[in-house]
C-alpha cells in the first residue's frame, strides 16, 4: 500500500485530519508516574493517550528527541510505542535527518525497517542526497522540512534565488526527486503561515503536507484548514494535547483537548 492510501483509509475511518504527537516530557508527567522506571513511566504515560485518542485520530507523531534523552530505557519505550499505535493509523518519526550516503540509508533503515513507521522528517539541507534514501522505501514518507512554523525559519528559507523564496527551490527539489523512487514526498508546513500553506498548496495539490504549530504554538486551525485545501494534510497538535491537565484527570482533559480540535478541523476531503 502507497503511504498516501494508507493515510487516506486512516482518515476514512476516523474521519480525522488530527495527528497527536506523542512528545513525553517525564518531568510534566501526572504525579501517578513519578515512581515507575523513565520507560515505564512513558510507555504507560503514551499507551493513556494512544487509548483515548485514537478514534480521534488518524496519525501520531513521535519526536525522537524525547526518546533519545533517556538513552536506552528511551529506545525501549520508543519502539513499545510504535507497538501500541493501531496499525491502520499513520506512525510518523519525528527525527529531521539530515546526513548523507551511508548514514542517510541508515537512518532511513532504523525508521522503516527496525522501528516500522510509515514516515519520517527529513532535513534538506545536504541537498538530493539526504532526501534520496528515505524515499527509496516503498509505502513510505519522507516528510521534507520546507516552511516550518518556528519564528527563526524565516532566516534561511525566504532567502532570495532567482526571485523566489528558498522553501519553493527545496520543494521543488524533493518533489523531482521522489518522481524516481518508489517512496512519497512530503512537505512539512508550519501552522503559522498559512499564507505560506496557500502558496505551496496551490504549486503541490496532491503533496502530503504535515503541519505542526497549532495549538501551543498559536496556530489556527480553521486557518490552517482553509489554506491546505483539499490536498492530503496532518495537522500536529502535541503538548496542547498531552499536558492538557498535570491531574489525575490527564487522559480524560487530553480526549477533550484532541475533540476539540478534531471538531476545528473538520472532516477531511479524501
Amino acid at each position: 500500500m502507497a503511504f498516501t492510501e494508507k493515510l487516506r483509509a486512516a482518515q476514512t475511518a476516523t474521519g480525522s485530519l488530527l495527528c497527536v504527537g506523542l512528545d513525553p516530557d517525564p518531568a510534566r508527567f501526572p504525579a501517578k508516574f513519578s515512581r515507575a522506571r523513565a520507560d515505564d513511566a512513558v510507555l504507560a504515560f503514551n499507551a493513556s493517550i494512544i487509548d483515548v485518542t485514537q478514534d480521534l485520530a488518524c496519525a501520531y507523531k513521535l519526536n525522537l528527541a524525547f526518546y533519545e534523552a533517556l538513552g536506552l530505557q528511551g529506545w525501549r519505550a520508543l519502539a513499545e510505542t510504535v507497538r501500541a499505535i493501531p496499525d491502520d493509523r499513520v506512525v510518523i518519526l519525528d527525527g529531521k535527518r539530515g546526513d548523507i550516503g551511508n548514514t542517510a540509508l541508515r537512518y532511513a533503515e532504523a525508521a522503516f525497517e527496525r522501528l516500522g513507521a510509515d514516515a519520517c522528517t527529513v532535513a534538506p539541507y545536504m541537498g538530493r542526497d539526504a532526501i534520496r534514501p528515505f524515499l527509496q522505501h516503498t509505502g513510505r514518507c519522507a516528510f521534507v522540512l520546507v516552511a516550518t512554523s518556528n519564528e527563526s525559519g524565516a532566516d534561511l528559507q525566504h532567502i532570495d534565488v532567482d526571485g523566489k523564496p528558498l522553501f519553493h527551490r527545496v520543494a521543488h527539489l524533493a518533489t523531482e526527486e521522489a518522481l524516481t523512487q518508489p517512496g512519497d514526498v512530503g512537505f512539512v508546513v508550519g501552522a503559522t503561515r498559512p499564507e505560506l500553506l496557500a502558496e505551496l498548496r496551490n504549486a503541490y495539490p496532491d503533496v502530503p503536507f504535515l503541519i505542526p504549530g497549532v495549538g501551543a504554538q498559536g496556530g489556527d486551525p480553521r486557518a490552517v484548514v482553509a489554506a491546505s485545501g483539499s490536498g492530503p494534510t496532518l495537522v500536529n497538535s502535541s503538548r496542547g494535547i498531552l499536558y492538557a491537565s498535570d491531574g489525575p484527570d490527564f487522559a480524560n482533559a487530553a480526549r477533550a483537548s484532541a475533540a476539540a480540535l478534531h471538531e476545528a478541523l473538520g472532516t477531511p476531503i479524501v
